[in-house]
């Protein structure tokens, strides 16, 4: 039997009608069968365990993966303040969950051993051919659990997925194991078995201004840019005070004028949004940018935010073996939604031309993307295809 996924997507205001509604149109999506796996999105506006019981009334011993999201992408677009349930059934495909805790004490282990659980628990008859995780994109360093999970599974391994969210309160995100319900952690789920999956990624954002240095950071904390408080440069081209800032908000307005770092050999920029600033004027992201190195503030356009999203697509479609494509997984950093606003649901409909109007898509708006290393800003699109 070919491998069949459904979405369901419940706006209700209620956690736990929401929960059951969106996992049973899911159900209903897939000629109401057994799936083997459940990959939930979950909007923080929502009781987090109130939700999940109304999921596990509809799907109830089904192993399940997912995180709080900013928003939920599928076929019918995207909807914020959501929760969505995907359904996964397949003969084709097996899957295996990993979950590991303390991000922010060590990202790297935590990566390396939510892949190694994961791997451990997978069907060795299978070759595995993906690693999708969900991390808590506020603790730590996401660019150091993609390299923990890469010395788990290999460098050229495919690993997809995102950060989770809350909604731009930048406060605390949750990842989902089961019926288990974390934080500071990152979950991940591997594919084995016969599938093949193709990932492209891309953003869109462009420099604006003259290159700044770093000249003082450590790990995911940027201390200071050109000799100054890094936050300086947001006082300075902002036209706000160090308090204005803190009081607008600094990660939201950090998804809109994040800093990026050019890579030489791929003529392209590395994209990093700051989270929060210190009262010593340090930078806090999610990621680290080196000291040493060149970056600019960047600026998003909603032309070339769109065709980053057609770029995606095209480099995913290249990378895929055959064109029997069963389904699609997005992840769209929640800067992109503030971007483009009305014009967000082109994204879905640009990746619906280019793969087929019925082809199921899973995503959702998250804050920061894997796909061959970690990002913000960007869109990550993988295509699963038999």
């Amino acid at each position: 039997m070919a491998t069949i996924l459904g979405t369901g997507i419940s706006t209700k205001l209620d956690s736990f009608a929401a929960g059951k509604e969106a996992a049973q149109i899911a159900h209903y999506r897939i000629g109401k069968r057994n799936a083997n796996i459940v990959i939930a999105f979950i909007s923080t506006i929502f009781d987090q365990e109130l939700a999940i019981k109304g999921i596990r009334s509809v799907i109830r011993d089904v192993p399940l993966i997912g995180c709080s999201s900013a928003g939920s992408i599928a076929n019918s677009g995207i909807s914020r303040g959501s929760i969505s349930v995907s359904l996964i059934r397949s003969e084709a495909i097996s899957f295996s969950l990993g979950i590991a805790k303390d991000v922010s004490k060590n990202s790297r282990s935590a990566g390396h051993e939510a892949a190694k659980q994961a791997l451990s628990k997978s069907n060795r008859s299978k070759t595995t051919k993906s690693l999708m995780i969900f991390s808590d994109s506020l603790s730590g360093n996401s660019a150091d659990i993609l390299r923990g999970a890469q010395e788990m599974m290999g460098t050229s391994f495919p690993i997809i997925g995102g950060g989770a969210a809350d909604e731009l309160c930048f406060r605390k995100t949750y990842q989902y194991i089961n019926n288990n319900i974390y934080t500071n952690s990152v979950a991940g789920l591997l594919f084995s078995g016969d599938i093949n999956i193709g990932i492209g990624r891309a953003h869109g954002w462009q420099p604006v201004g003259k290159p700044h240095r770093i000249t003082r950071s450590s790990a995911n904390i940027l201390k200071e840019i050109d000799r100054r408080p890094a936050i300086e440069i947001y006082e300075e081209y902002l036209g706000k005070s160090f308090e204005e800032l803190k009081e607008l908000g600094l990660g939201k307005l950090g998804v809109s004028y994040p800093f990026g770092i050019r890579l030489k050999e791929k003529n392209e920029y590395l994209v990093r949004s700051p989270l929060k600033a210190e009262d010593n004027g340090s930078l806090v992201l999610n990621a680290e940018l080196p000291e040493g190195e060149d970056i600019n503030l960047m600026i998003g356009d909603k032309n070339m935010a769109l065709e980053a999203t057609r770029k995606a697509c095209m480099e995913a479609m290249g990378n895929i073996q055959n064109r029997n494509i069963r389904f699609i997984a997005c992840f769209s950093n929640i800067g992109r939604y503030q971007l483009l606003r009305e014009s967000s649901v082109k994204e879905t409909e640009i990746i619906k031309e280019i793969f087929g109007e019925n082809i199921p898509i899973l995503g959702f708006y998250s804050y920061g993307e894997y796909a061959s290393d970690f990002q913000n800003q960007a869109i990550s699109i993988a295509v699963f295809s038999e």
